[in-house]
């Protein structure tokens, strides 16, 4: 048995035995420590590897949209057992142990699982950002949850209700909260779990677009302190947290900002002061002199399991390693070693699998998998594959017992590490265990179809899969003038022009037109094929019920109804000076032809409302075709709040038409 087991073994008999419990000689801890050191034959640092690191390409589109995730959804993306399963999984009574190393009392379990508000699960479905780092835990508490110490490789630090540690800036979607709403349940881009409720704040579809569309920077150095201009200390960043900045001229510091809370609980810019020898604009490049910044800040930090005392383990090192270079991967091990190109390496010796390492593998990018575990390749040294990973310690063998030599944090080493060690046996070694190496991480084709459109599964190969099991063609590889876009367009060419969601109102560039490029086949697809199956399809919005009120046909597909009755909702607690505006509607589903063309109107699917024309302007009725507009940005920034395009930010301008294009928007309420 270990020096470690040993010590937590005596622990767990101190209340028996009535005797204190002795500290480990200082004999034993020397030897420990010779052993952990030992074990490290290279140096800790990164450039003797990265003197002839290749170029690598990155695209940051596909960052952006996995990292920001949470705010393109509009609710949870797991069903309530999925998404809960600590509920059963740490439900179980006699087997967890608490922070005084005693089996937790089953009263105390079920009063944690009451706790989550299972039934609750997806009421809330609210946006909002990190105001500070947090723990994220598999259960609403602080207290840990131990295995049984005795056995190798439990007990302290390995807290199984401890999933992750969330950066400040991060972007979540709140599910619900928990009973007393100390709590919350959340999603980010890697992970899902509980959060404390003060440690983060809803931001507003307007927030949330300006934070996605704003310069970032990626902290580089680890555990830098924020400050406001006042120099108030606000909180710590680590590698891997990402910030936008505000255009400032100034040679010495970034101009960042995140969110703090007001007295009122509501969202406000809280601008911080960053030394620029502490961050980058991402994505950074991928240089010698990068990598060694940031790997030799990452090595050396004690291991944390899941982030445990803001410490990371091998996973979170992984990606909060490849972050700043604009590479997002997921949390885990097993998700990792899946998120790109994996090699097999099952049934290999070890000099074959290590051959096959160095022939794959493309240092400080590629991963080596083993169960649990996840590495980060490094590159050849003297014939020998290196690896960057944070780990706990190596497996040994003594008197017939497993136990382990620590090492507890990050390091360089090859998949040998302790084989210079008597107690560890040659099954326990790295190269032993290793399964597979994932080449380089994916990149692949990102949009919002995915997150916004209840009925598409999955967009693969150039194909859009719907639940139902159809399929629909995504690019049909055709370059389009202007006219052909308009009169073809493929699902692609959908996002062609960006959507200029909450920017001033000005007169748009020529043929800048986003959301006019529609491919009926997928509007048919997702709303109904023919007059008759949109029909069936429409229902009732209440629009402005405060007001008058009128029953407008919406269709009910894809939560298009859902989200024009929001937009009547908010819009109906305007001042009444809007609503000469709004009471008088001209027009919602309609089955017709757009004025001479062949293309169906958007109000021919039930998905699009026109306001009063007596304000209006319209491209073809305007004999001068000089751009117009009478409605207030307040009522165009509500409609766009909630997924719907404007067709003011037309070139060819319709100021009274607004149509649900959920996809167009990076985030929507």
């Amino acid at each position: 048995m270990s020096l470690r087991n040993i010590f937590l073994f005596t622990c767990t008999l101190f209340f028996l035995s009535g005797c204190t419990s002795k500290e480990p000689t200082p004999q034993a801890v020397i030897a420990q420590n010779a052993a952990s050191n030992a074990m490290l034959l290279y140096p800790q640092k990164v450039d003797f590897l990265a003197q002839n690191v290749s170029p690598q390409k990155v695209a940051q589109d596909d960052f952006t949209y996995r990292y920001y995730s949470p705010w393109f959804r509009t609710h949870v993306s797991h069903d309530k057992e999925d998404a809960l399963w600590a509920n059963t999984s740490y439900g179980l009574k006699n087997r967890y142990y608490g922070e005084n190393l005693q089996l937790i009392n089953g009263d105390e379990i079920d009063a944690i699982i009451k706790s989550t508000n299972k039934e609750a699960y997806g009421s809330i479905n609210a946006h909002a950002i990190m105001i500070q780092n947090a723990q994220m835990r598999n259960l609403p508490t602080e207290k840990p949850f131990f295995k049984k110490t005795t056995l190798p490789g439990e007990g302290y630090p390995f807290d199984y209700l401890q999933t992750s540690r969330i950066h400040v800036a991060e972007p979540i979607i709140v599910s619900h909260y928990s009973r007393d709403g100390a709590w919350a349940f959340v999603e980010s881009s890697f992970a899902s779990g509980w959060i404390p409720t003060n440690s983060f704040v809803l931001v507003s579809a307007p927030e949330r677009t300006e934070f996605i569309n704003a310069t970032k920077i990626a902290i580089v150095k680890d555990n830098v302190p924020l400050y406001n201009h006042q120099q108030r200390f606000i909180t710590y960043a680590k590698i891997g947290a990402i910030l936008p900045i505000v255009p400032r001229e100034d040679n010495d510091f970034f101009h960042a900002y995140m969110y703090t809370r007001d007295a009122d609980f509501k969202a406000q810019k809280l601008e911080l002061l960053i030394p620029k020898n502490f961050a980058q604009i991402v994505p950074i490049d991928f240089t010698k002199e990068n990598l060694s910044q940031i790997g030799d800040a990452l090595l050396g930090e004690k291991y944390g399991w899941g982030g445990y005392l803001a410490n990371r383990d091998c996973s979170a090192m992984t990606r909060d390693f490849l972050s700043p270079f604009g590479i997002w991967i997921p949390r885990n091990s097993a998700a990792q070693k899946s998120f790109g190109e994996y090699v097999s390496l099952k049934d290999l010796t070890p000099k074959e699998k290590e051959a096959m390492i160095l022939k794959n593998g493309i240092a400080f990018l590629s991963l080596i998998y083993l169960k649990g575990h996840i590495m980060l390749y490094a590159g050849e040294y003297e014939g020998k594959a290196l690896v960057m990973q944070n780990i706990w310690g190596v497996r040994t063998m003594e008197d017939g017992k497993e136990g382990r030599n620590v090492i507890g944090k990050a390091i360089i080493s090859d998949l040998y590490v302790g084989a210079n060690q008597p107690n560890v046996p040659e099954q326990g070694l790295l190269i032993n265990r290793v399964e597979g190496i994932m080449i380089k991480p994916a990149n692949p084709k990102s949009n919002n179809l995915v997150q916004k459109y209840p009925s598409v599964k999955v967009i693969k190969d150039n194909t859009v899969f719907f639940m139902d099991g159809s399929t629909l063609p995504y690019d049909d590889k055709k370059v389009k003038s202007f006219d052909q876009l308009l009169e073809n367009a493929d699902i692609e060419d959908m996002f062609s022009q960006k959507y200029p969601a909450f920017a001033p109102i000005t007169a748009p560039a020529l043929n800048d037109d986003p959301g006019r490029f529609r491919n009926d086949a997928f509007l048919k697809k997702l709303y109904g094929t023919s007059k008759s199956e949109i029909e069936k399809n429409l229902t009732t919005v209440n629009w402005l019920p405060n007001h008058g009120g009128k029953k407008l046909q919406f269709n009910k597909n894809e939560n298009a109804a859902v989200q024009l009755q929001k937009v009547s909702n908010e819009l109906d607690k305007l001042p009444e000076e809007y609503m000469r505006y709004l009471k008088k509607v001209d027009g919602t589903y309609y089955f017709r032809k757009i004025a001479k063309t062949e293309r169906l109107s958007a109000h021919s699917y039930g998905i699009a409302i026109d306001l009063d024309t007596h304000y209006s302007r319209y491209w073809q009725w305007d004999k001068t075709h000089t751009f117009h507009n009478e409605f207030p940005k307040e009522i165009v920034d509500i409609f766009e709040k909630h997924g719907f395009v404007w067709g003011g930010r037309w070139y060819h301008y319709d100021t009274m038409h607004f149509e649900y294009r959920p996809e167009l928007f990076e985030s929507i309420d």
